[in-house]
């Protein structure tokens, strides 16, 4: 598949996914940072949790949401094999669903995700959390991982920087970082992945025949994403 150069013009209206209610999950609204947007969320938190992930969905303009593909697939797999051990929470940034105001360049994205976070450290606390992000959401989710000292591991699902670029607040991250990326990805080669993952520090997995959104198989993204998410609890 060809690699795409320029995004085109987002849509007017973007289309995004129907909602989809997962096994376990209660809807939250969560408090903005310092007065921000209330968020909308979807979170799963057992009594006696290991960690927590964040999930971030891809880009607002472009129809993303919680409720897009990846982050989806990545809660079932969470729920289907990990639900009594792990706590999670899939968000819409400010401007999607319900989530009070207006797409913000990544920037008031970041204080969603932070937001997030910090909730989940408070519902949880102690344990360590984990941020994974989708494209556009995995740019956002790194730069939130470098301002939450919670947070000890992130993974970039098909990060592209025609959606967001690598600034120095998200290089500052220290903990660990993985990049899954796919050889079909429209936006993001093999080759680009690998540079930025040595850049990082980053481990790089890549998928054959995977293109942006893993439509070849979103189930087998999500379960490998699983141990690295969630070391401690994909011990049998």
């Amino acid at each position: 598949m060809a690699r795409v150069d320029r995004l085109p013009p987002p849509p007017a209206v973007p289309k995004r996914s129907p909602p989809v209610a997962v096994t376990g999950e209660e809807d939250v609204r969560i408090r903005g940072i310092a007065g921000g947007p209330s968020i909308e969320a979807r979170v799963h938190v057992p009594s006696a949790a290991l960690r927590a992930i964040v999930i971030c969905h891809p880009h607002p303009l472009y129809g993303g949401s919680m409720h897009s593909p990846v982050p989806l697939a990545i809660a079932k797999a969470l729920s289907d094999s990990m639900r009594e051990r792990i706590a999670w929470a899939r968000f819409n940034f400010r401007g999607v669903g319900t989530s009070e105001g207006s797409y913000d360049e990544g920037r008031g994205e970041v204080e969603d995700a932070r937001a997030v976070t910090e909730y989940l450290w408070g519902v949880v606390p102690g344990v360590p959390i984990a941020i994974c992000g989708h494209s556009f959401g995995s740019w956002v989710g790194l730069r939130a991982a470098a301002a939450s000292p919670a947070v000890d591991r992130v993974l970039l699902v098909a990060p592209s920087s025609l959606f967001f670029a690598v600034r120095g607040d998200g290089l500052r991250f220290s903990g660990y970082k993985a990049i899954f990326i796919g050889t079909e990805d429209e936006f993001c080669d093999v080759a680009e992945a690998r540079a930025l993952a040595g850049e990082m520090g980053a481990e790089l997995r890549v998928f054959e025949g995977f293109d942006h959104h893993f439509l070849k198989s979103r189930r087998a993204m999500a379960s490998a994403a699983l141990p690295v998410l969630a070391p401690e609890a994909s011990v049998p």
